[in-house]
């Protein structure tokens, strides 16, 4: 699954924002290239001195969301990203969990089942669905040892390709949380996959919350589901696994 405007992304996007810098939110790159794909459009069918403006200008439109950079934004020190961290982690917020498996198995494997979210229940024990909703959002549905299933709504913040998966619950969750995964490829068959999680409920339900999601330790709860990715990927996800018949 991929976003629709990754083909731009790959063509400038990634060494325009490398150079500059991200400073745009998922929501604004998204509506910079409807944009800039509507006054193309409208560019090709006028003539003269309008045909050049709107061409130049929704080109720029285009250019403005598949970067993730605004030159306007960066000279007045504005960064919508700044409400997170590169890593989509809130900083210094609720529990924070980490844990990270070498993997023998390369990363365009690894990513591309972490990217199609339905298939993450195959690995995640608590969680017993994850509904796609578009490119980016997602329903999840999750049972803990105690009480009944918690659910919430998710969305993709921030990824790169074969690299970096992040995310975060939407407002009003009940447990919100955010995280990202991380593929750094060692060799051609073996991957480092690490995976930080920040969990936060709210109110003042935090324990019970987080009790019936994970039982009594979510640290080895993220442990036990990261060795089993790792038994799965190994057994499933390898080119050699793909050749056996």
């Amino acid at each position: 699954m991929s976003t629709s405007f990754h083909p731009l992304q790959k063509l400038v996007g990634r060494r325009f924002s490398r150079l500059f810098g991200m400073n745009l939110g998922l929501t604004e790159r998204l509506g910079s290239i409807l944009a800039g794909g509507a006054l193309i459009g409208a560019g090709l069918l006028r003539r003269g001195t309008a045909r050049t403006l709107l061409l130049g200008t929704g080109a720029g439109f285009l250019l403005r969301g598949a970067s993730g950079h605004c030159p306007l934004y960066h000279q007045l020190g504005i960064n919508q990203l700044d409400r997170r961290n590169r890593d989509g982690v809130p900083g210094n917020q609720g529990l924070r969990i980490e844990y990270a498996v070498e993997v023998q198995c390369p990363a365009p494997e690894l990513y591309q089942f972490w990217r199609n979210l339905d298939q993450l229940p195959r690995i995640l024990r608590h969680v017993e669905s994850v509904e796609l909703v578009d490119a980016w959002h997602s329903h999840w549905v999750a049972r803990g040892p105690i009480g009944p299933a918690l659910e919430w709504d998710a969305e993709i913040i921030n990824e790169h390709e074969n690299e970096l998966i992040a995310w975060q619950s939407v407002h009003g969750a009940k447990l919100q949380n955010a995280g990202t995964v991380r593929f750094d490829q060692l060799s051609d068959t073996s991957t480092y996959v690490k995976v930080c999680i920040e969990l936060q409920p709210i109110g003042g339900t935090a324990a019970l919350t987080l009790a019936r999601l994970f039982g009594t330790d979510p640290q080895r709860e993220l442990e036990e589901d990261l060795e089993r990715f790792k038994d799965f990927a190994e057994r499933e996800l390898t080119p050699e696994s793909h050749s056996v018949e």
